[in-house]
């Protein structure tokens, strides 16, 4: 648009950055639910970069109703992570906090077009997360006055309903023209994103056809087994290392000489970023094993690590014990995905979470309900059971899977839009 002026702006100019609201309680003791519910209506929003910051629902009976907001714009002043909250939502305060709208035609212009609210956290985040320079090492100034944004403006002839003035001009923020630009990415984003959710079921479709064969002759022989955790499973945390996340340089990218760090995430197979190896990290690292968050908001879910990995903490490792039982894994990794997903289906969205960690005790308790075959001698098997030999059903277990991921990629390409 032609009449387009880009006016830049100080974000202490715009915003300011305000705690006033945060919570007095700690997160732990907040009895947070993963999904909203009748008794966790109101989202808590913590200083992290998936979900839009949230980390889950506080439960009704533990919030004050003054501190909860609404339409509003988070940042974590660490790293930079702004998002618009347009659902109910409460924060916790330290690198956390709420960006307040200064001048209050500002704010009534964003109020009755909310879409604003995301561009602006949007071109926040430019600043801030793709400049790379924040982080553990240069925290964001509170007072905001750094920082320098770029919007698009009009200049008003009459001055009425002007936001801005400067020498004698009058101006606004140019609102259909940012719903344009804001129209224009979602229509991009979707397409791009709906291209790649195809590419993975035609990807999971060809893999699924090398295992069709042999799937139907194992799916006339399977018998499904309860295994113990404990009979095959070992839990510790012996990839966990001494220094704290706060003290390390987080990489967002994988080079050489850098180790993925797990902890209690369900976004990136709990990767949080990457670290430089050094001589504990070279003696803690594992791969080829189970991750698993055994606390907080993503207690109990499970992924499959292939490459190396260490953890900060929040988090255990699962090994396979069994000698046989871990070579048919290695031979065929699409096992050790099969078993992360009935490990989290297990265990997550249960009891386990901020008031109760998984333990040792309560995984090697744990039954897993397994698809086995019968084999005529030890050699074949796994293990055996009353004069029995046993091995899992690898071909039927792959298939399986495979079938899953093919259908959750056409659930996603039939249901996928992007909101804002």
């Amino acid at each position: 648009m032609k009449d387009i002026i880009w006016k830049s702006f100080k974000m202490s100019d715009l915003f300011e950055r305000s705690t006033k609201l945060a919570l007095s309680i700690n997160q732990k003791d907040l009895n947070l639910s993963e999904v909203k519910d009748d008794e966790h209506r109101v989202a808590l929003i913590s200083a992290s970069r998936n979900g839009s910051g949230r980390v889950g629902y506080v439960s009704n009976e533990l919030l004050d109703e003054n501190t909860i907001s609404k339409n509003k714009i988070t940042f974590d002043d660490q790293w930079g992570y702004t998002f618009f909250q347009k659902e109910e939502f409460v924060i916790t305060g330290g690198h956390n906090a709420i960006l307040e709208i200064i001048d209050s035609n500002f704010k009534n212009l964003l109020d009755n077009n909310l879409v604003v609210y995301s561009y602006l956290s949007l071109i926040i985040n430019k600043v801030t997360i793709k400049s790379e320079i924040f982080g553990y090492g240069f925290k964001i100034n509170n007072k905001l006055d750094r920082e320098i944004i770029i919007l698009p403006c009009l200049e008003l002839t009459d001055g009425k309903d002007f936001i801005w003035e400067n020498d004698g001009h009058y101006y606004t923020l140019a609102v259909d023209y940012i719903k344009e630009l804001m129209d224009k990415a979602k229509e991009l984003r979707e397409q791009k994103t709906i291209r790649l959710y195809e590419a993975e079921r035609a990807k999971y479709e060809a893999e699924r056809a090398k295992y069709e064969a042999e799937y139907l002759k194992e799916k006339e022989k399977v018998i499904w087994k309860a295994l113990g955790l404990g009979k095959f499973l070992d839990f510790s945390a012996k990839h966990v290392i001494k220094d704290q996340i706060k003290t390390l340089h987080i990489y967002e990218e994988y080079e050489n000489g850098r180790i993925a760090n797990v902890t209690a995430s369900k976004e990136n197979n709990g990767i949080v970023g990457y670290i430089d190896e050094n001589e504990e990290i070279r003696n803690k690292k594992v791969k080829n094993v189970l991750t698993i968050a055994p606390d907080a908001a993503y207690a109990g879910m499970c992924f499959y690590q292939k490459d190396n990995v260490v953890s900060t903490g929040h988090n255990k490792v699962i090994e396979i014990v069994n000698d046989k039982m871990k070579e048919l894994f290695n031979n065929n990794t699409i096992l050790y995905q099969f078993l992360a997903s009935i490990i989290t289906k297990n265990f997550c969205k249960t009891f386990y979470g901020f008031s109760k960690s998984i333990v040792d005790s309560d995984f090697k308790k744990t039954l897993l309900l397994l698809p086995c075959i019968e084999v005529a001698g030890k050699e074949e098997s796994v293990w055996e059971e009353n004069g029995h030999y046993y091995t899992l059903a690898t071909n039927y277990i792959s298939y399986l899977y495979l079938t899953g991921r093919v259908n959750a990629n056409q659930k996603l390409i039939d249901n996928y839009t992007y909101q804002y």
